[in-house]
């Protein structure tokens, strides 16, 4: 997926998301997701994979709680699942 003119495309070019009036709409969790991550800075994976809410952890691998004075919860990040393949 990447970030077109205001549109979320797809390695194809199908259109799954559109930003409308300063606003992004679309029907799946996963392409919000990749908006998100894309527009906090976080690296965003451009591999085949699915892409899931996991639990943020620090150098040391315990979890990152929230900052309650923010807008964006630091606690969740977005990550990509490899699918397995059968050998």
């Amino acid at each position: 997926m990447k970030i077109e003119n205001g549109k979320v495309v797809d390695r194809i070019g199908t259109v799954l998301a559109e930003k409308i009036r300063g606003e992004w709409h679309t029907k799946s969790d996963v392409v919000m997701l990749f908006i998100l991550a894309s527009e906090r800075g976080d690296p965003v994976p451009q591999e085949e994979g699915e892409l899931e809410m996991v639990r943020a952890r620090d150098k040391k691998g315990h979890y990152i709680s929230d900052d309650p004075t923010t807008e964006e919860n630091e606690a969740w990040v977005v990550k990509t699942v490899k699918k397995v393949l059968k050998k």
